[in-house]
């Protein structure tokens, strides 16, 4: 078994998906690298087919555009690491933040891991004014909902093991999976450490992919997994 997967959801990541690729493969522990072609249209397909040959690499493909939540789904079913870990291949979060997220799971201090973009922060430089209030928004409600006190609910470095991602059985295809798994988790009693972490943001028009649609999916699935999501011993009700 590796001691991680690094699952990445990629669509139309032409530019980046090479260059997050190489930063994965920089990061010094034993890893396979999952990546979800989420049916891009551009170049990204011909650039991942240079990556086949590579033994710590799995490529899958979706036939049709799924979403973000999809591809994390489709990936945990081919994961063999003990921890898994969430990276975008947009490069606004670097993957050699790894070591410092992984530690506290390693070293079992913790459960669950989530690498922070607004922790010691204010407004990020380069965010727009209606992304950082859209977060804003879901920090408050997630720590209203669930008794948190998370400074950031939209990461994408969400880090646990492998069989904890699995049990929480994700529903949702696009956005709304990111705060699915943190309500769940927040649910279930899993209590989140909380790593600051650097992040480069990226606007919609150099490649931004997220809508204002999404806010709405996000805060329709807090809602529900706090009010009508039902556990059972090792799964959902």
């Amino acid at each position: 078994m590796k001691e991680l997967t690094v699952i990445i959801p990629v669509f139309n990541e032409q530019d980046t998906i090479l260059k997050v690729v190489k930063k994965v493969r920089a990061v010094d522990i034993d890893k396979e690298i999952l990546i979800v072609d989420d049916a891009s249209d551009d170049d990204t397909p011909k650039l991942l087919k240079t990556l086949e040959n590579d033994p710590d690499i799995k490529i899958i493909t979706h036939d049709s555009n799924l979403g973000r939540g999809a591809g994390i789904k489709t990936a945990l079913n081919h994961a063999q690491g003990a921890i898994t870990i969430f990276q975008d291949a947009d490069l606004e979060l670097d993957p050699s933040n790894y070591s410092k997220l992984l530690e506290p799971l390693i070293e079992e201090e913790a459960e669950v891991v989530f690498g922070s973009r607004f922790l010691g922060k204010g407004f990020i430089q380069g965010m727009g004014i209606g992304a950082y209030l859209a977060n804003l928004i879901l920090i408050e409600l997630t720590d209203r909902l669930f008794k948190a006190k998370l400074t950031d609910v939209l990461t994408m470095f969400q880090v646990t093991k492998t069989e904890i991602l699995r049990d929480l059985e994700i529903q949702s295809d696009r956005w709304g999976s990111t705060v699915e798994i943190t309500a769940k988790l927040l649910k279930r009693g899993y209590k989140i450490l909380e790593l600051p972490v650097e992040y480069i943001p990226r606007r919609k028009d150099t490649g931004k992919k997220v809508r204002w649609s999404d806010f709405y999916f996000c805060v329709k699935a807090l809602i529900k997994y706090r009010f009508f999501y039902k556990m059972k011993d090792n799964g959902d009700g």
